[in-house]
């Protein structure tokens, strides 16, 4: 059994909605914290926006029934709530195969998607799992390529540990970047694999234990300026209980790390590239 499909999103957002923001956190996951509602009936009040990602196709309109009472869009200036699964929720079968065929039947209707992708590290080597991953990540990426050439590209936060080649390929041959913008969230790949991904035009969602790394430091030193972002990937598995100062927090550290590591205080680049994706 699984909930019923995911209502479509209304555009209530504006880019200037965003641009007017403090902080945008392009990584949370609303759907895991026991007080979803209060964090984001809190988020205006402090000027903050962010994207949740869900880790299960049902998340999606569990959490904006949570925000909102209905399933639709929560029109919380800054917030944006997008429809995933996890490649942990997929190896363990969390998320289902009738789960996944919903997701594929909504995903005309929405523009935001995440969390996805690919999940290739030692944890996950069974090959019977890594083949049902990229099953379902092709299949997603395949529909998102359908998007019509009029509508808004879609936003993708991408998964992509020890995958970073695998996931590129998938998106290249399935032809989804012709109609996405695609987000690598907390990029731990290769310089070589870097390159590869800004030469095909990922954006980069960047949070504080990325930087905690010297490669992750060295990295935030190249991403291209206009293709950057803040995250938190909050909560921890450990501490789900999570306030709306905890993501605040996170994000300014973040920010900060940025900054150091790029040498000019990066907030109002942020902010403007969130406003640029996430905006209506």
């Amino acid at each position: 059994m699984h909930s019923e499909p995911p209502t479509p999103q209304s555009n209530t957002v504006s880019a200037q909605d965003i641009a007017a923001l403090d902080y945008f956190d392009a990584h949370v996951h609303l759907d895991l914290m026991p007080t979803a509602g209060e964090v984001a009936r809190s988020a205006a009040s402090h000027n903050f926006g962010f994207f949740s990602c869900g880790v299960s196709p049902t998340d999606f309109s569990n959490t904006t029934k949570t925000l909102t009472g209905r399933a639709s869009q929560p029109t919380a200036p800054g917030i944006r709530i997008g429809i995933g699964a996890h490649p942990w929720w997929i190896a363990d079968s969390r998320v289902s195969n009738a789960d996944i065929e919903m997701m594929l039947d909504t995903i005309s209707d929405v523009r935001f998607i995440g969390e996805i992708g690919l999940d290739f590290s030692s944890r996950f080597n069974d090959t019977e799992v890594r083949k049902r991953q990229l099953q379902v990540f092709k299949s997603i990426c395949r529909k998102v390529a359908q998007t019509p050439a009029n509508d808004a590209p879609k936003i993708l936060s991408i998964h992509a540990v020890k995958s970073v080649d695998a996931v590129l390929d998938v998106l290249e041959e399935t032809k989804a970047l012709n109609r996405c913008r695609a987000i690598l969230h907390w990029f731990s790949g290769s310089s070589d694999q870097l390159h590869r991904a800004i030469l095909t035009g990922c954006w980069f969602s960047v949070g504080e234990k990325s930087l905690q790394t010297g490669k992750g430091r060295e990295y935030a030193k190249v991403y291209p300026k206009d293709h950057l972002l803040t995250e938190t990937d909050l909560p921890s598995s450990a501490h789900p209980a999570c306030s709306i100062e905890d993501l605040l927090a996170g994000i300014q550290r973040a920010c900060k790390g940025l900054s150091q590591a790029r040498g000019y205080d990066v907030q109002d680049e942020v902010i403007a590239n969130a406003a640029t994706l996430f905006g209506a």
